[in-house]
């Protein structure tokens, strides 16, 4: 028997879907909360970090519905983000474009996106912040997204989202074995030594989705600036 719903869904196309979720979904807006899956110390620390590094562009990859990348663009600075469904690259399309003048949203895999900014002469190689946030299910880019952004940004600066936080029970993303978000992931990477700061308060002083993050950087004196931020802490 077909499944008319799901022929239906086949037939309108993820573009259409996505049109459509924007303009008869409007709670749809409001995915996750708000900024950061609604996590209001998770806002602090980003500001905290953006206060005392004063970067030069945002990176985002996994824009979903566009709620953090809007976020980021109300800062008035250069904001890349890619995502790479089609239905939601569309839905944050169209809840973005007020921000063409310096929003670049991108429907991509993420890993190609960062290499072309790896080579675009036009984006900047200093202070750069990326969020990265495209892991879901049976695909984990995390492992090539940092390899590619130490590779060409050795100071930047990178927040992974759903990471597991030592000694607290913020969520976390756990896809099986080798592919856990925690310090361990980080330790199988074949890049240069990262610093790891983690949210200084746990779960229970935190709103929202209360997901967990690490901080990480491999520039020493980058390190020293954030080690003095009272928000987050070093592992």
């Amino acid at each position: 028997m077909i499944d008319l719903k799901k022929y239906f869904i086949k037939w309108l196309g993820p573009t259409n879907l996505g049109y459509i979720d924007y303009y008869l979904r409007p709670a749809l807006k409001k995915s996750w909360g708000g900024a950061f899956n609604g996590q209001q110390f998770r806002i602090h620390m980003f500001e905290d970090l953006h206060a005392a590094l004063k970067f030069s562009a945002f990176v985002e990859s996994g824009s979903y519905r566009g709620v953090t990348t809007e976020y980021f663009a109300e800062f008035g600075i250069p904001v890349y983000a890619v995502e790479s469904n089609l239905r939601f690259y569309t839905f944050a399309r169209l809840r973005l474009k007020r921000f063409d003048d310096r929003l670049h949203l991108t429907c991509a895999d993420s890993r190609h996106y960062l290499h072309q900014l790896a080579y675009d002469r036009r984006f900047p190689r200093q202070r750069v912040f990326f969020y990265l946030d495209a892991h879901w299910e049976e695909d984990l880019p995390l492992r090539e997204e940092l390899e590619i952004i130490y590779n060409f940004w050795p100071d930047a600066v990178v927040m992974v989202d759903d990471f597991q936080v030592p000694g607290t029970r913020y969520a976390y993303d756990d896809y099986g074995e080798g592919k856990v978000l925690n310090v361990d992931y980080l330790r199988s990477l074949p890049v240069l030594k990262l610093w790891k700061f983690y949210p200084a308060v746990d779960e229970t002083h935190e709103t929202g989705a209360k997901r967990g993050c690490v901080i990480l950087c491999h520039n020493s004196d980058i390190a020293s600036i954030i080690r003095s931020i009272g928000s987050v802490r070093n592992v």
